[in-house]
Protein backbone atom coordinates (compact mmCIF):
# COMPACT_ATOMS: atom_id res chain seq x y z
CA UNK A 1 0.00 0.00 0.00
CA UNK A 2 0.96 3.67 -0.47
CA UNK A 3 2.11 5.78 2.02
CA UNK A 4 -0.57 8.24 3.21
CA UNK A 5 -0.65 11.68 4.54
CA UNK A 6 -2.01 12.17 7.73
CA UNK A 7 -4.30 15.58 7.72
CA UNK A 8 -4.95 17.27 11.77
CA UNK A 9 -7.09 20.33 10.85
CA UNK A 10 -7.06 21.95 14.76
CA UNK A 11 -6.38 25.28 16.56
CA UNK A 12 -2.48 26.23 17.48
CA UNK A 13 -0.78 25.13 20.19
CA UNK A 14 -3.20 21.80 19.47
CA UNK A 15 -1.83 18.44 21.53
CA UNK A 16 -2.90 16.35 18.55
CA UNK A 17 0.20 17.68 16.18
CA UNK A 18 2.98 16.15 18.55
CA UNK A 19 0.81 13.54 19.24
CA UNK A 20 0.20 12.33 15.72
CA UNK A 21 3.88 12.94 14.48
CA UNK A 22 5.06 10.85 17.36
CA UNK A 23 2.33 8.29 16.00
CA UNK A 24 4.14 8.56 12.44
CA UNK A 25 7.88 8.82 13.38
CA UNK A 26 8.58 5.61 12.39
CA UNK A 27 6.61 5.03 9.43
CA UNK A 28 6.91 6.49 5.60
CA UNK A 29 3.63 8.37 6.26
CA UNK A 30 3.81 12.13 7.46
CA UNK A 31 1.15 15.29 9.24
CA UNK A 32 -0.09 17.69 7.34
CA UNK A 33 -1.66 20.36 9.97
CA UNK A 34 -3.70 23.42 9.16
CA UNK A 35 -4.63 25.68 12.22
CA UNK A 36 -7.90 27.53 10.95
CA UNK A 37 -11.64 26.61 9.78
CA UNK A 38 -10.77 28.77 6.47
CA UNK A 39 -7.86 26.41 5.79
CA UNK A 40 -9.90 23.01 6.08
CA UNK A 41 -12.99 24.24 4.31
CA UNK A 42 -10.05 25.30 1.77
CA UNK A 43 -7.85 21.63 1.50
CA UNK A 44 -11.13 19.38 2.17
CA UNK A 45 -12.38 20.39 -1.30
CA UNK A 46 -8.97 20.74 -2.93
CA UNK A 47 -7.05 17.26 -1.72
CA UNK A 48 -9.70 14.70 -0.99
CA UNK A 49 -7.36 13.31 1.64
CA UNK A 50 -8.34 9.88 3.15
CA UNK A 51 -7.34 10.28 7.19
CA UNK A 52 -8.28 13.36 9.08
CA UNK A 53 -8.13 14.64 12.22
CA UNK A 54 -10.38 17.65 12.71
CA UNK A 55 -11.48 19.75 15.50
CA UNK A 56 -15.54 20.32 16.11
CA UNK A 57 -14.52 23.46 16.72
CA UNK A 58 -14.19 24.39 12.52
CA UNK A 59 -17.31 22.10 11.27
CA UNK A 60 -19.93 24.24 10.15
CA UNK A 61 -22.91 23.52 7.57
CA UNK A 62 -20.82 24.06 4.79
CA UNK A 63 -17.44 22.17 5.87
CA UNK A 64 -20.35 19.29 7.22
CA UNK A 65 -21.27 19.11 3.08
CA UNK A 66 -17.85 18.93 1.62
CA UNK A 67 -16.91 16.27 4.72
CA UNK A 68 -20.29 14.32 3.11
CA UNK A 69 -19.05 14.57 -0.23
CA UNK A 70 -15.10 13.51 0.97
CA UNK A 71 -17.00 10.20 1.91
CA UNK A 72 -18.60 9.79 -1.51
CA UNK A 73 -15.40 10.47 -4.02
CA UNK A 74 -12.96 8.98 -1.72
CA UNK A 75 -14.47 5.56 -0.20
CA UNK A 76 -11.60 4.54 1.79
CA UNK A 77 -11.38 8.13 3.93
CA UNK A 78 -11.65 8.44 7.75
CA UNK A 79 -12.52 11.42 9.54
CA UNK A 80 -12.06 11.45 13.43
CA UNK A 81 -13.22 14.45 15.83
CA UNK A 82 -10.70 15.46 18.06
CA UNK A 83 -10.32 18.05 21.24
CA UNK A 84 -14.15 18.49 21.69
CA UNK A 85 -17.93 17.06 21.23
CA UNK A 86 -18.57 15.28 17.91
CA UNK A 87 -22.17 16.29 18.58
CA UNK A 88 -21.32 19.58 18.06
CA UNK A 89 -20.66 18.58 13.97
CA UNK A 90 -23.42 20.27 12.69
CA UNK A 91 -24.81 16.90 11.13
CA UNK A 92 -21.51 15.06 10.03
CA UNK A 93 -20.83 11.50 11.31
CA UNK A 94 -17.98 10.84 12.38
CA UNK A 95 -15.84 7.74 12.28
CA UNK A 96 -14.80 8.54 15.59
CA UNK A 97 -14.46 10.88 18.24
CA UNK A 98 -11.25 11.88 20.85
CA UNK A 99 -10.52 14.25 23.25
CA UNK A 100 -7.59 14.56 24.84
CA UNK A 101 -4.70 12.40 23.34
CA UNK A 102 -5.02 8.82 24.65
CA UNK A 103 -2.23 6.41 25.64
CA UNK A 104 -0.78 5.48 22.46
CA UNK A 105 -0.50 1.57 22.29
CA UNK A 106 -5.10 2.42 22.64
CA UNK A 107 -5.00 4.34 19.25
CA UNK A 108 -2.67 2.02 17.13
CA UNK A 109 -5.35 -0.83 18.27
CA UNK A 110 -8.21 1.47 17.40
CA UNK A 111 -6.68 2.66 14.70
CA UNK A 112 -5.82 -0.48 12.60
CA UNK A 113 -9.39 -1.75 13.12
CA UNK A 114 -11.30 0.59 11.71
CA UNK A 115 -8.91 2.04 8.45
CA UNK A 116 -9.07 -0.24 5.44
CA UNK A 117 -6.81 -3.03 5.33
CA UNK A 118 -5.17 -5.22 2.66
CA UNK A 119 -6.58 -8.75 2.16
CA UNK A 120 -2.99 -10.49 2.31
CA UNK A 121 -0.28 -8.65 4.75
CA UNK A 122 3.31 -10.99 3.55
CA UNK A 123 5.90 -11.21 7.07
CA UNK A 124 8.84 -11.92 6.81
CA UNK A 125 10.55 -13.11 10.12
CA UNK A 126 14.72 -12.71 9.92
CA UNK A 127 15.63 -14.22 13.00
CA UNK A 128 18.30 -16.54 14.02
CA UNK A 129 16.03 -17.94 16.70
CA UNK A 130 13.81 -20.30 15.40
CA UNK A 131 11.76 -19.97 18.70
CA UNK A 132 10.60 -16.60 17.81
CA UNK A 133 9.51 -17.59 13.93
CA UNK A 134 6.87 -20.30 15.26
CA UNK A 135 5.93 -17.96 17.85
CA UNK A 136 4.89 -15.52 15.11
CA UNK A 137 4.06 -18.10 12.58
CA UNK A 138 1.85 -19.64 14.80
CA UNK A 139 0.04 -16.69 15.41
CA UNK A 140 -0.54 -14.86 12.95
CA UNK A 141 -1.49 -17.44 10.22
CA UNK A 142 -4.85 -18.29 9.95
CA UNK A 143 -6.29 -15.02 10.67
CA UNK A 144 -8.26 -13.23 8.63
CA UNK A 145 -9.26 -9.89 7.39
CA UNK A 146 -6.10 -9.09 6.50
CA UNK A 147 -4.79 -12.29 6.44
CA UNK A 148 -1.21 -12.93 6.93
CA UNK A 149 1.54 -14.50 5.01
CA UNK A 150 4.99 -15.65 7.04
CA UNK A 151 7.90 -16.24 5.71
CA UNK A 152 11.33 -17.30 8.07
CA UNK A 153 14.76 -16.59 7.48
CA UNK A 154 17.61 -17.90 10.14
CA UNK A 155 20.35 -15.49 9.55
CA UNK A 156 20.39 -12.41 7.95
CA UNK A 157 22.31 -13.27 4.55
CA UNK A 158 18.98 -15.13 3.99
CA UNK A 159 16.59 -12.65 5.41
CA UNK A 160 18.53 -10.08 2.78
CA UNK A 161 18.33 -12.91 -0.11
CA UNK A 162 14.40 -13.21 0.26
CA UNK A 163 13.96 -9.36 0.60
CA UNK A 164 15.76 -8.70 -3.02
CA UNK A 165 14.28 -11.77 -4.48
CA UNK A 166 10.45 -11.46 -2.85
CA UNK A 167 10.00 -7.94 -1.22
CA UNK A 168 7.62 -8.80 1.58
CA UNK A 169 4.76 -5.87 2.98
CA UNK A 170 6.62 -6.00 6.12
CA UNK A 171 10.41 -7.09 7.74
CA UNK A 172 10.85 -8.80 11.70
CA UNK A 173 14.66 -8.03 11.97
CA UNK A 174 16.77 -9.27 14.77
CA UNK A 175 19.66 -7.61 15.05
CA UNK A 176 22.34 -10.22 16.75
CA UNK A 177 22.52 -13.18 13.96
CA UNK A 178 25.45 -15.14 12.23
CA UNK A 179 26.61 -14.54 9.13
CA UNK A 180 25.27 -10.87 8.33
CA UNK A 181 23.32 -9.29 11.56
CA UNK A 182 20.70 -6.92 11.42
CA UNK A 183 22.39 -3.53 11.02
CA UNK A 184 24.04 -5.09 8.08
CA UNK A 185 20.90 -5.93 7.02
CA UNK A 186 19.13 -2.95 7.69
CA UNK A 187 21.87 -0.19 6.15
CA UNK A 188 22.07 -2.94 2.83
CA UNK A 189 17.89 -2.03 2.60
CA UNK A 190 18.42 1.44 2.78
CA UNK A 191 21.86 1.19 0.16
CA UNK A 192 19.77 -0.82 -2.29
CA UNK A 193 16.19 1.29 -2.35
CA UNK A 194 14.16 -1.55 -1.13
CA UNK A 195 11.21 -0.16 -0.15
CA UNK A 196 10.10 -2.65 2.63
CA UNK A 197 9.11 -1.15 6.16
CA UNK A 198 10.96 -2.70 8.97
CA UNK A 199 10.51 -3.53 12.62
CA UNK A 200 13.68 -4.17 14.69
CA UNK A 201 12.67 -6.90 16.59
CA UNK A 202 15.83 -7.43 19.32
CA UNK A 203 17.07 -9.65 22.79
CA UNK A 204 19.22 -7.00 23.65
CA UNK A 205 20.86 -3.79 22.00
CA UNK A 206 23.02 -1.05 22.91
CA UNK A 207 22.25 2.45 22.41
CA UNK A 208 25.46 3.15 20.66
CA UNK A 209 23.68 -0.06 18.03
CA UNK A 210 20.36 2.20 18.06
CA UNK A 211 22.24 5.15 17.13
CA UNK A 212 24.22 3.52 14.16
CA UNK A 213 20.67 2.07 12.80
CA UNK A 214 19.07 5.88 13.41
CA UNK A 215 22.17 7.35 10.75
CA UNK A 216 19.76 5.34 8.64
CA UNK A 217 16.36 5.47 9.17
CA UNK A 218 13.94 5.36 12.41
CA UNK A 219 12.53 1.92 12.29
CA UNK A 220 9.80 0.88 14.46
CA UNK A 221 12.08 -0.71 17.78
CA UNK A 222 10.42 -3.84 19.84
CA UNK A 223 12.57 -5.36 23.03
CA UNK A 224 11.83 -8.97 22.89
CA UNK A 225 9.72 -10.06 25.92
CA UNK A 226 7.99 -6.56 26.64
CA UNK A 227 4.63 -6.05 26.52
CA UNK A 228 5.05 -4.57 23.14
CA UNK A 229 6.39 -7.97 21.99
CA UNK A 230 3.29 -9.48 23.21
CA UNK A 231 1.89 -11.13 19.38
CA UNK A 232 -1.23 -9.07 19.66
CA UNK A 233 1.06 -6.01 20.09
CA UNK A 234 3.09 -6.76 17.96
CA UNK A 235 0.05 -7.63 15.09
CA UNK A 236 -1.38 -4.36 15.69
CA UNK A 237 2.02 -2.78 15.18
CA UNK A 238 2.65 -4.81 11.66
CA UNK A 239 -1.03 -3.33 10.75
CA UNK A 240 0.08 0.19 11.60
CA UNK A 241 3.47 0.24 9.85
CA UNK A 242 1.61 -1.51 6.31
CA UNK A 243 -0.93 0.95 6.74
CA UNK A 244 1.19 4.18 6.84
CA UNK A 245 4.66 2.70 4.67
Amino acid sequence: MPKREVYLFDEHGSPWRDFLDEFLEDTASSLRFFDSASKANREISSIRPELVFLSSKFVSPALAQKLKVLRVTTPGARIFCVGGDSGASRGFDFDGSYGDPPEMKKFRKELVHILPMPETIRLLVIDDEAEVGAMVKDFFEGRRAPAFEVSLAENGEKGLRALIDNPPDVALLDIKMPVKDGREVYREIHRRGLKVPVIIFFDAIFGDEIAEIHKVGRPAVVEKGSKESSPPELMNLVKKIVLFS
